[in-house]
């Protein structure tokens, strides 16, 4: 594993230790995992589950009937048959 050294401004390394804090990490973990994050390829809508698209308003609305068949198709998928 690398090391990296950075440069910050006090406060605001205050405000890292209090968020890794919050988070039960330490902020070199923190950062870790924001590096991470922000390395992974950029998700396509396509890749979206449909009622995460329908709630993001990339397809038309869905009736009662279709939401349950979709929900019913992911338990299957999930839980089987």
């Amino acid at each position: 594993m690398s090391t990296i050294t950075i440069e910050v401004d006090e406060e605001l390394l205050a405000r890292a230790r209090q968020l890794a804090d919050a988070r039960e990490m330490t902020v070199p973990e923190m950062l870790e995992r924001l590096l991470r994050v922000m390395s992974q390829p950029p998700m396509r809508r396509s890749d979206l589950p449909p009622l995460t698209r329908q709630a993001l308003g990339m397809l038309p609305p869905m009736t009662d009937e279709q939401v349950e068949k979709i929900l019913d198709e992911e338990r299957t998928r999930k839980y089987g048959p």
